[in-house]
């Protein structure tokens, strides 16, 4: 999967990037993750935020330290699916206030 076909889908070149590598890492805490990714520590926590509603990246907690992981690849079409979803609704919307103007 390349960082290009996620930011395609609505993830920005962070967002892309951070999942990527967490998917390549398998768990890890933001300090690793933050050097492979070159991502500053101002920004993870917003990425990570981010991914997290999107429901392609959770976290556990052992030993009082949080340790991120991607969600599994499958999880994308479940986003994808919401933002059809979504994309639908406004698309009726639309439709309706069209139809009120017509009138």
């Amino acid at each position: 999967m390349s960082a290009e076909l996620l930011q395609k889908i609505g993830l920005n070149k962070s967002e892309a990037k951070v999942y990527l590598v967490l998917l390549e890492m398998g768990s890890s805490t933001t300090g690793p993750l933050m050097s492979k990714a070159k991502i500053s520590s101002s920004k993870i926590y917003g990425i990570l935020d981010r991914l997290m509603e999107k429901g392609l990246v959770s976290f556990i907690i052992q030993a009082k330290t949080k340790y991120y992981q991607a969600s599994s690849p499958e999880t994308i079409l479940d986003y994808l699916q919401e933002k059809e979803e979504w994309l639908l609704q406004q698309k009726n919307e639309i439709i309706k206030f069209i139809e009120e103007q017509k009138n």
